[in-house]
C-alpha cells in the first residue's frame, strides 16, 4: 500500500466520521477516473453509515457516451445530484471530497466552498495557485489515477464492493495510464488484480471506450487534412538535444464543436507519429469554449506549459483547459509563447524561461 493511499485512509476514516453528510465532486465533464473514484468514495462514506451525495454539474458540455450511461445507470443507487440540490442539503457539519481534481475552478462547487465544514481534496495532478485551499490534501503525482488510490483504500479498509464499482475504477486506471503505457508502476498492476479478482470485466472496461463511426471519423479529420497541424523545432543549446511538439486545430473551420474526448483523443493519436514529443490540440466544445488537451512522451512538462495559463493544468505527461473566448488562434499563440517553461533545463527551478530558439516553424 503506497504511502499516499495509507494517508487517505486515515484521512477518510476521521472526516468521513465527524460530519454529518458527505458531499463527493470530480472535476468538471467527469472521465471515468473522476466517476469511478467518486462512486467508490460514495461506497466507503456509506460503509461508516454516512449518507453521500455524488455532485454532477447538470451544464456540463462535451460528456463521453460511456460516462453518461454510468451517470444513468447510477443515478439513484448512489444519489448522484445536482448543483441546485446540493445547495439545499448542505449543513454546517458536511464533508466536501474533491476526487481527480484540485484546482476551484474545475468544480461546480467553486463558489459554495466556504459552506462546507471540512474539505478533503484527492487527487495525482499538479498544484497551483488556484488549489483548493485546505489542510486536508493529498496529492500524489507519482500515482497513475486516484482510482488506483482509492483501490488500495478499499483493499485496506476491506469494504465490499460489486462488479461494477470494480469495472468503473479498472476504466479510470486504464484512461489515465493509456492502457499502461504511461503513469504505471508496480502499484498500478496490484491495484488491476485487485479489481479483477473483484470481477472487474476487462471486455466491459474495453467497450467503455469504443468510438463511435462517425466519431472517430471527425478526430481522424482533425489530424490528417493537411495544414492542421503545425510542427515546432525547439533546440537547446544547453543540452544539445531539439524537441519536436505539434499544435492542431481545424485551421478551415476553426468554429467546429467537438466532445472533449475526440480533442483528448486526437492528442493522444498525435504522439503516435516520430515527429512529435508533445501535442497540443485544440478546439471548440462550445461557441466561446476552447478546450486543449496536452501530451507528452518525452521529458517535456505539458503540466507545467498549461500550468502558465489561467484555468489550465496537469501532470508532466497529460494536460489541458478550458478557456471562454471566441479566438481560438490566440489561445495556440499564447501556448507557443510558454513553451520554453516546460523544456527540460539543467538551472531549477526555473525563474527565468531557459534560452531557447525556435528553430523552424513549418505547416503539415
Amino acid at each position: 500500500m503506497s504511502d499516499s493511499a495509507k494517508r487517505i485512509k486515515e484521512l477518510l476514516e476521521k472526516s468521513i466520521c465527524n460530519s454529518s453528510k458527505v458531499f463527493i465532486v470530480g472535476h468538471n465533464t467527469p472521465d471515468y477516473d473522476s466517476i469511478g473514484s467518486a462512486l467508490a468514495l460514495s461506497i466507503i462514506a456509506k460503509n461508516y453509515g454516512k449518507n453521500a451525495y455524488i455532485i454532477v454539474n447538470d451544464n456540463d458540455i462535451g460528456l463521453d457516451p460511456g460516462i453518461k450511461k454510468i451517470l444513468d445507470e447510477n443515478k439513484k443507487i448512489h444519489n448522484i445530484i445536482s448543483l441546485e440540490e446540493c445547495h439545499s442539503l448542505i449543513d454546517e457539519h458536511s464533508l466536501l471530497i474533491a476526487t481527480d481534481v484540485n484546482k476551484k475552478y474545475l468544480v461546480s462547487v467553486k463558489n459554495d466552498l466556504d459552506k462546507f465544514s471540512d474539505i478533503l481534496v484527492i487527487d495525482h495532478h499538479e498544484e497551483d495557485k488556484e488549489t483548493i485551499p485546505t489542510t486536508k490534501k493529498i496529492v500524489d503525482l507519482s500515482a497513475s489515477s486516484v482510482s488506483e488510490m482509492i483501490t488500495q483504500v478499499l483493499t485496506s479498509l476491506k469494504i465490499k464492493y460489486d462488479q461494477e464499482i470494480a469495472n468503473y475504477l479498472l476504466a479510470g486506471i486504464i484512461l489515465d495510464t493509456k492502457s499502461y503505457q504511461n503513469n504505471t508502476t508496480a502499484i498500478t498492476h496490484d491495484a488491476t488484480k485487485k479489481l479483477i479478482q473483484k470481477g472487474a470485466d476487462l471486455d466491459y472496461v474495453n467497450s467503455l471506450f469504443l468510438t463511435e463511426f462517425d466519431q472517430e471519423g471527425k478526430i481522424e479529420l482533425l489530424i490528417h487534412t493537411p495544414g492542421n497541424t503545425i510542427f515546432q523545432e525547439y533546440e537547446q543549446s544547453s543540452l544539445l538535444k531539439t524537441r519536436n511538439i505539434t499544435f492542431t486545430i481545424n485551421r478551415a473551420s476553426p468554429g467546429t464543436i467537438y466532445q472533449k474526448l475526440d480533442i483528448a483523443k486526437a492528442a493522444d493519436k498525435m504522439l503516435k507519429f516520430r515527429v512529435a514529443d508533445a501535442s497540443f490540440v485544440l478546439g471548440f466544445l462550445k461557441e466561446n469554449m476552447v478546450c486543449i488537451s496536452a501530451r507528452s512522451r518525452s521529458d517535456i512538462n505539458v503540466g507545467q506549459i498549461m500550468g502558465r495559463i489561467d484555468y489550465c493544468g496537469g501532470n508532466a505527461k497529460n494536460a489541458g483547459g478550458l478557456i471562454e473566448t471566441d479566438d481560438i488562434f490566440a489561445v495556440e499563440k499564447k501556448l507557443m509563447k510558454e513553451i520554453q517553461w516546460g523544456l527540460p533545463s539543467i538551472a531549477l527551478p526555473l525563474e527565468e524561461p531557459p534560452i531557447t530558439k525556435v528553430k523552424k516553424l513549418r505547416k503539415a
